[in-house]
């Protein structure tokens, strides 16, 4: 089997269905080897590919085993009641993030490839809160309608993506704030800033991030996290997509299950022999 030699690689978007990409990666990547000099991510796919980089995924499935056990709900009424945020995700996220991505490791990340992460930026006329309503029914609407590798009507509506090299991140701080900027899905998140301006999950500009590659970044391998007609993956010219072979067992923001992260992982693994004895093909079916 003629191997390709993949300048960049690109990670989807889809919250815990990301942990796939970990286990995909933890098999394929020395073994075919992936070398890109370009890491393109958006939402919990680009903190996916961080960790997959830094080579922290497995202390990550550990720390999430602590973290989750400890958390039993998603959202707590009783905080609600005393005027305090009643989703726990922010607090377990930047945790996380600032646990598996210290100065070690952002260091490690900085001598590697380039990693671009997307953000998506509302139109100004929105308002912030405006923005997250219309930026969400718009995306939720495409998704179900036409379900589409990468959106469109967001863009129309005057989203605007914004590409940010996490290399230039000067400290740990900096670069979980970045990440989780990228995964800025209100009201599990709260609304936020970046760069003194409102910022949305990127995934709303396109969760399959190629508006972070150029022309000169292919031939590009893309890490799907979720399942989509196969017809939709081939013939495309420098781009070779791969998706699950089957839906991942995480739901998208369960803070309360560790176990699905390791089926996730496992069957990212088990996908990435696929990859290895079959080819690409294999996972566009």
């Amino acid at each position: 089997m003629s191997r390709t030699d993949f300048r960049s690689v690109v990670f989807a978007g889809g919250g815990n269905r990301c942990t796939w990409q970990a286990g995909f990666w933890q098999v394929v990547a020395p073994a075919w080897p992936l070398r890109p000099k370009v890491v393109a991510g958006v939402s919990a796919g680009a903190a996916i590919a961080c960790c997959s980089l830094a080579g922290t995924a497995e202390k990550a499935l550990a720390h999430y085993d602590v973290a989750l056990l400890a958390n039993p709900k998603n959202f707590y009424f009783s905080r609600l009641l005393r005027g305090q945020r009643p989703f726990p995700h922010l607090a377990i996220y930047r945790h996380a993030l600032l646990t598996l991505l210290d100065e070690k490791e952002l260091a490690l990340l900085k001598a590697g490839p380039e990693v671009r992460v997307l953000l998506a930026r509302p139109p100004s006329w929105a308002g912030s809160l405006g923005g997250v309503l219309l930026g969400f029914l718009a995306y939720t609407l495409e998704k179900h309608l036409k379900a589409p590798l990468h959106p469109v009507l967001p863009a129309k509506l005057g989203f605007t993506p914004q590409v940010v090299n996490l290399n230039q991140c000067q400290t740990p701080q900096e670069a979980a704030d970045l990440l989780l900027a990228t995964s800025c899905t209100p009201p599990v998140l709260p609304a936020m800033r970046l760069g003194g301006g409102p910022v949305l999950d990127g995934g709303l500009i396109d969760n399959v991030p190629l508006a972070a590659l150029g022309p000169e970044d292919g031939p590009s391998l893309i890490l799907l996290s979720r399942r989509y007609e196969p017809a939709k993956l081939k013939g495309h010219s420098g781009r070779t997509y791969v998706q699950p072979s089957t839906p991942v067992p995480a739901a998208k923001w369960d803070y309360t299950d560790p176990a699905s992260l390791h089926r996730a992982f496992e069957l990212g693994m088990a996908d990435g022999e696929l990859f290895l004895a079959e080819g690409p093909e294999a996972l566009q079916r």
